[in-house]
C-alpha cells in the first residue's frame, strides 16, 4: 500500500491504545482547511515495508495502527495491508472522509477495522462548500450509516471556515452544527453516537486554500456554545483540542 507519511507511535490518535500511524497520499476531496495539503499531490510513496518492519521492532509496547490521509479507502492495496497488520495481533483505525461506502462495508462485512472515525463536513447544505467537492452527499449519507455499525466508532466535525457564497469566509455557526448533529441522527435513526467537536488550527503553508492561512483558531467561545447545543441532539458530544 502507498504510504507518504509515518509516525512512530503516540497515544492521541487511537483512543486506549498506543498506535503507530500511517498517511496515505491522495484524496478525493478537496477541503478548503484541509492542512494535509502535502499528501494530496505529488507526494511521494515511501512503501509500506519499511513501515511494516518497524512495526516488528516496537511490538512489545505498541497494539494498535491508524489509517489515515489522504483518504485511505482510495488504495487499492488497502484491505491486503490491513490483513497484514491484523495478523501481527494489532487493531486498526481507519480514518476516512466517507466517501467510499463501498470499502467500509467490505470492511464491516470481513470484521477488519476495530474502530472507524468519519468525517462529517457540517450540515449537507455545505458539503460541497467544505469538502470543496460536489456529488458525494449520498455516498455520505451511506457511509455514516455503514460506520454506525462498526465495533467501535466516532463521528467529528472540525469547525472550521467556510467559502461561502459572495467570498466571505466565516466559521461554521452553531446553527449550522446543529443542522449537523440532526443530520447524523436522520441519516443513521439514533442520537447514541461518539460525536467530537473539534477545533481548526491553521498551518502556515499547509493548508489547502491559502486564504484560510489569516485565520485563527476556532475561538473557544464558538466552541463550547456549540458544544452546549449539540449536546441537546447527540448527547455523547465531546470537544476535542
Amino acid at each position: 500500500m502507498k504510504i507518504a507519511a509515518a509516525l512512530g507511535f503516540n497515544l492521541i490518535d487511537y483512543p486506549g491504545r498506543i498506535a503507530a500511524v500511517a498517511f496515505t497520499p491522495g484524496c478525493n476531496y478537496l477541503c478548503p482547511h484541509c492542512h494535509a495539503a502535502p499528501l494530496l499531490a505529488n507526494a511521494k510513496d515511501i512503501g509500506d515495508a519499511g513501515f511494516l518492519e518497524y512495526l516488528g521492532t516496537v511490538k512489545e509496547w505498541v497494539n494498535g495502527v491508524v489509517i489515515c490521509g489522504g483518504e485511505p479507502t482510495l488504495q487499492p492495496d488497502l484491505i491486503p495491508f490491513i490483513e497484514e497488520v491484523r495478523s501481527r495481533g494489532l487493531a486498526v483505525k481507519l480514518d476516512t472522509n466517507g466517501s467510499n461506502p463501498k470499502v467500509l462495508a467490505r470492511l464491516l462485512a470481513e470484521n477488519l477495522v476495530d474502530y472507524v472515525a468519519m468525517d462529517v463536513k457540517g450540515p449537507d447544505t455545505l458539503w460541497p462548500d467544505t469538502a470543496g467537492v460536489p456529488g458525494y452527499e449520498a455516498a455520505m449519507r451511506e457511509s455514516m450509516k455503514l460506520v454506525a455499525r462498526f465495533p467501535v466508532y466516532e463521528f467529528r466535525t472540525t469547525v472550521a471556515p467556510v467559502l461561502r457564497a459572495g467570498g466571505e469566509i466565516s466559521f461554521l455557526t452553531v446553527p449550522e452544527m446543529a443542522a449537523a448533529a440532526r443530520l447524523i441522527i436522520e441519516t443513521t435513526g439514533s442520537s447514541a453516537h461518539k460525536y467530537y467537536v473539534q477545533k481548526f488550527v491553521p498551518r502556515k503553508d499547509g493548508l489547502l486554500d491559502k486564504r484560510f492561512e489569516a485565520f485563527p483558531e476556532t475561538p473557544i467561545q464558538l466552541l463550547q456554545d456549540i458544544h452546549a447545543e449539540v449536546l441537546k441532539h447527540i448527547p455523547n458530544t465531546q470537544l476535542r483540542g
